[in-house]
């Protein structure tokens, strides 16, 4: 492999480390702060480089016109192998591995080595798989998915054609055959996140049936007598009942279930004629979660029962387990529990347990600072939030979202307490110089009101981000073209989980429009017209106050140099009746306004950042205290979810 990929590699790493660093050697907020602004200087330096290592070293082989030799497709699929590994869920950068799978297999396509087409094919469903689950959390987009999804799909019937006799026959070596048994097993893994008809469902199941089958088929068994056929089997069992994920999700009817739940009593069986092998590939715990799923699916374990049960094998977690067991045990188990509530009729048993639920939620992921399997954790957290369940007196819709971004992306959370701030700024001095432009709004005449509603639905704005925090954290290139479009689809994605809960559902609208322009000329989404909804004034105000908390920070949003506020108000004056209000470059004419603003700018966000340093630490220091025996009611009280209310409120 090129030496300069390898750096590219190790350079990647590095960002990820730098963008976001433990504050367990941090000692106070001022030194957080210093730490942050330094390690994006060094994100900078290393980002240029990075971005020179792909133009020269990468791109130009990645042209359609380029001619690559076999040793350069070698070569290439080691690096693309490098930004992804598909079993512990560590991606550096999943967005090029796939920009590279798509290249790299067009040429195998046309090249005349079986062997390297079919690493590719196996390279291309991964890649395939992996930009799935990133873009599946946008369920307002779900053509982005499906692309994917398709992408992925051709290429693993390319793969499955070679499982004619003849043509497995006839593959060069031993390990391309198992290429080929390995995908025939995983292809399913493709249709996760997506709702089928009950037909496509059993075919879906006919298929995962027939690379169970192969197991026990004499011809492949003789072809490949070292292959391990016990993993095989095992981890198609394991399949078949991942399907019924989430409450089943999938929607697979009766017939199925019980067919499903057959599997499963056999899959019980294999693990336990072997757990010293099998619980290498399993936790029991995971097991156990399968198994009572398909059971209470099937009408065998009444749902008071199930409850049980997942409470048992919740409080068995290991709270700190970050690997993908630990993940389905602290993340997607408290998801199973609540979709089997009715949100009309909660106890008050049931109450306790979904905020408990949250607050763990949060604890968890105010830990995952630093490691590499974020993607994965995204993924069980859009289920979480998808069944989001808002107790009256527990935590709301906003405030755990808020608490998410703090935890999973302090930039973010810091922006969208900047962006807060400086909407009710300048909301203040509009109304003071110009109260007549709040004459429609719904809370006409009442101040406090009109800028309470102008600070809680700037602090919303960005929840849409939460779904991508991965791709908001690519500091290290320029954005591909397919992750632009992920950006671009944030508005949307969080007015739609807005709209679904009262604490946040009158901010909808400010979150799908702050992005566009004011004369709806351009911006996203560019469907949207603003211009008669009555919080038209609240979306130029929060528009503004997004670009100039963006132009002038060099925390998190930009590794560049920021602009001067005097910057900013030029831009403003030249986009004035395009892309800003016309009276908004008359506001920001006003001396008072202006040095308000500048106290924002400056010791305001140093006192944002500050408060998620003791955040964090509080938080840090209540886990040490209370360690895995904690008191449930005292954590809370004290730390997640009473840390980010009162800026929500």
């Amino acid at each position: 492999m090129d030496p300069h990929l390898n750096e590219y590699v190790s350079n990647t790493a590095r960002i990820r480390a730098l963008s976001s660093p433990s504050i367990q050697d941090i000692d106070n907020a001022a030194e957080y702060g210093t730490l942050l602004q330094d390690n994006f200087i060094t994100i900078g330096q290393l980002a240029r480089e990075n971005r020179d290592i792909l133009s020269e070293h990468l791109f130009p082989f990645l042209e359609e016109s380029a001619s690559v030799t076999n040793a350069d497709l070698e070569g290439l699929g080691r690096f693309e192998d490098s930004l992804l590994d598909a079993q512990t869920m560590e991606n550096l950068d999943p967005a090029i591995h796939a920009e590279i799978s798509d290249s790299l297999l067009h040429k195998a396509e046309h090249g005349d080595s079986v062997k390297l087409l079919l690493k590719q094919l196996d390279r291309e469903i991964t890649a395939c798989y992996t930009m799935q689950n990133i873009t599946r959390r946008l369920g307002t987009f779900p053509q982005i998915a499906a692309t994917y999804r398709e992408r992925g799909l051709e290429a693993g019937r390319k793969i499955r054609d070679y499982l004619e006799p003849e043509a497995f026959a006839g593959l060069p070596d031993n390990e391309c055959r198992e290429l080929v048994l390995i995908n025939a097993r995983n292809m399913w893994l493709l249709y996760e996140g997506e709702t089928l008809s009950p037909e496509k469902n059993r075919d879906l199941l006919v298929q995962m049936e027939k690379a169970l089958a192969l197991a026990d088929a004499p011809y492949y068994r003789r072809r490949m007598p070292m292959y391990d056929w016990s993993f095989h089997e095992f981890r198609a069992l394991q399949d078949i009942l991942k399907l019924t994920e989430y409450n089943n999700a999938r929607a697979f009817p009766a017939d199925a279930i019980e067919k499903i739940c057959a599997y499963g009593e056999r899959l019980d069986r294999l693990w336990h004629s072997a757990p010293l092998f099998y619980k290498d590939l399993m936790h029991e715990n995971e097991l156990q979660i399968l198994l009572v799923r398909v059971r209470y699916l099937n009408g065998q374990v009444a749902v008071e029962d199930y409850r049980r049960n997942l409470l048992e094998l919740y409080n068995s977690r290991d709270r700190n387990d970050y690997s993908q067991a630990g993940m389905t045990l602290n993340l997607m188990l408290p998801a199973e529990y609540i979709l089997t509530l009715d949100p009309e009729a909660l106890t008050e048993d049931a109450k306790y347990q979904v905020s408990r639920f949250y607050h763990d939620t949060l604890n968890y992921a105010f830990h995952m600072s630093g490691r590499d399997s974020l993607s994965f954790m995204l993924g069980f957290l859009s289920h979480l939030l998808d069944c989001f369940i808002e107790v009256p007196g527990g935590m709301t819709f906003g405030e755990m979202c808020l608490d998410c971004l703090g935890a999973l992306h302090p930039p973010t959370y810091v922006h969208s307490i900047m962006v807060g701030q400086i909407t009710r700024c300048l909301c203040r001095h509009l109304m003071r110089l110009h109260p007549e432009y709040f004459a429609k709004v719904p809370m006409a005449g009442d101040t406090e009101a009109i800028l309470g509603f102008a600070y809680q639905s700037s602090v919303c704005h960005d929840f849409g981000k939460l779904l991508i925090t991965d791709t908001i954290m690519v500091y290290g290139r320029k954005l591909l073209d397919s992750e632009f479009f992920l950006l671009r689809t944030h508005p949307k994605s969080g007015a739609d989980m807005m709209l679904k809960h009262e604490s946040t559902r009158p901010y909808a609208k400010i979150a799908l429009a702050h992005h566009r322009w004011y004369n709806d000329s351009a911006g996203y989404p560019d469907d949207l017209c603003t211009a008669e909804l009555p919080e038209k004034v609240f979306i130029d105000l929060v528009c503004c106050a997004d670009c100039l908390d963006a132009a002038t920070d060099t925390v998190g949003r930009s590794y560049n140099r920021g602009k001067t506020m005097d910057d900013f108000i030029l831009e403003l004056k030249e986009g004035a009746g395009t892309r800003y209000a016309p009276y908004l470059a008359e506001l920001f004419d006003d001396a008072a306004l202006r040095r308000d603003l500048r106290f924002l700018l400056q010791q305001g966000r140093r006192s944002s950042y500050s408060k998620v340093y003791r955040q964090l630490k509080d938080l840090t220091d209540q886990s040490v205290l209370y360690g895995e025996n904690y008191d449930y009611n005292v954590l809370v009280a004290s730390t997640v979810g009473g840390t980010f209310r009162q800026t929500f409120s």
